[in-house]
């Protein structure tokens, strides 16, 4: 099959099977490094997403399309997994931290903003909650959630 084929349907359609198919035969195909470029430009462009094409990244289910989804070069994505949209799986580099990058078990479902950011394990079969914030090891058949939101009550009027 030509990649190209699927990024023009990219283009017309911000397709995210389409994203997924040219996807397979750049991998398949070594020497598309331009192609692979065309098409991250395009995820760029349409969805506000940065999502690498690369082998430890396995398809993944996105219920409201790639809107806003970020992940890092060196992270890994596990078979079977759920990504809602502006989810961040994000590397961190920065002195005196847990460095590196995410790796993201199977059949995992992130929720809506969720960030899981620098080196991190995230077991197969965990949940982790809408805006919920990662950045310690989850074991396999977890949830994750953030706290409850709390409502300050103020005494007087704001000005």
């Amino acid at each position: 099959m030509d990649p190209l084929r699927y990024i023009k349907a990219l283009f017309g359609l911000g397709d995210v099977d389409a994203f997924w198919m040219a996807r397979e035969e750049i991998l398949k195909s070594p020497g598309k490094h331009c192609l692979e470029n065309y098409l991250c430009k395009i995820i760029r462009k349409h969805y506000g997403a940065g999502i690498p094409i690369l082998q430890d990244i396995n398809r993944f289910a996105t219920p409201h399309g790639f809107y806003g989804i970020f992940i890092s070069q060196r992270a890994k994505v596990g078979e079977g997994c759920v990504i809602y949209q502006q989810v961040t799986i994000g590397s961190n580099d920065l002195q005196n931290s847990r460095g590196g990058a995410p790796t993201i078990g199977n059949n995992c479902l992130i929720g809506a903003g969720a960030k899981i950011i620098g080196n991190v394990h995230v077991g197969n079969n965990v949940r982790i909650g809408a805006n919920a914030i990662v950045v310690d090891d989850v074991p396999d058949n977890c949830t994750v959630v953030m706290n409850k939101p709390r409502v300050i009550v103020r005494e007087n009027e704001k000005t």
